[in-house]
């Protein structure tokens, strides 16, 4: 299996970095000495050693690893392996022993192959629904952010769908702020364990992530801009919402 080289996990890194500045703006440490910056490297440098000591863990935890750094190459932006390889298949014949491994890159084929069809046949953004609104928190304590159910394209051809009237609760300081959705996953249906590991999974729900962030991040999809008035958080209408188009040469 590839292992990650010492600039990848250091991309890694930096795009966690990026990503708790969103959440956490007051945090300002840029330098190697600062303990948030050395906690992001050794977490970095943790799933690059999970990937490079695959042969030496259960199936099932080297098949996790693998997954960590696909999803990690996809949020630095498409920059490493797991964009930039060619689709690759199974080939079958007769007698052949199928692993775990095989049947997750049957999987992992159809998956590519579809989010390739969707980034260049579609694009990015809404297909349908997912409007937005501000309204009170249950008992008055501020506002929150309401998304309607509907369909998206992420950026990296992933499709999400929300099924159900989301929300998420508002900060009562700020001035402006992103509304975000991306694609998320979870492990379900657990199985009784064998003596020797720990609760399996059977499977893997496809579901989304809401959140607010103080600018836009550039894996999911911006929704909406809010902008924060004397009498709350507002929806900015003169903010361009991404739409799904008809392909054109």
């Amino acid at each position: 299996m590839h292992s990650l080289e010492e600039n990848d996990y250091r991309e890694l890194a930096r795009v966690l970095g990026e990503r708790v500045a969103s959440h956490a703006p007051d945090w300002t440490g840029a330098n190697d000495a600062d303990p948030g910056t050395a906690l992001l490297e050794l977490l970095a440098f943790l799933a690059e050693s999970l990937v490079a000591r695959s042969v030496t863990i259960p199936e099932r935890g080297r098949l996790s690893a693998a997954r960590l750094a696909g999803s990690a190459f996809i949020l630095a932006g498409g920059k490493g392996q797991a964009q930039s390889r060619a689709l690759e298949r199974n080939w079958y014949y007769a007698g052949r022993l199928l692993t775990a491994q095989d049947l997750q890159l049957e999987q992992d084929y159809i998956r590519r192959r579809l989010r390739r069809h969707n980034r260049e046949l579609h694009g990015v953004g809404i297909v349908r629904g997912l409007q937005v609104s501000v309204r009170p928190q249950a008992g008055g304590t501020g506002d929150q952010v309401v998304v309607q159910p509907g369909f998206a394209i992420a950026p990296d051809g992933e499709e999400i769908e929300v099924r159900s009237e989301a929300s998420a609760n508002l900060p009562q300081t700020g001035s402006q702020l992103s509304v975000m959705l991306s694609q998320a996953e979870r492990f379900t249906h657990p199985v009784a364990a064998s003596d020797d590991e720990q609760v399996q999974f059977t499977r893997v729900e496809e579901t989304f992530a809401l959140s607010v962030e103080g600018t836009p991040g550039e894996n999911g999809i911006a929704l909406a801009r809010l902008i924060r008035r004397t009498s709350g958080w507002k929806v900015d209408q003169a903010f361009s919402v991404p739409r799904v188009k008809c392909h054109q040469e």
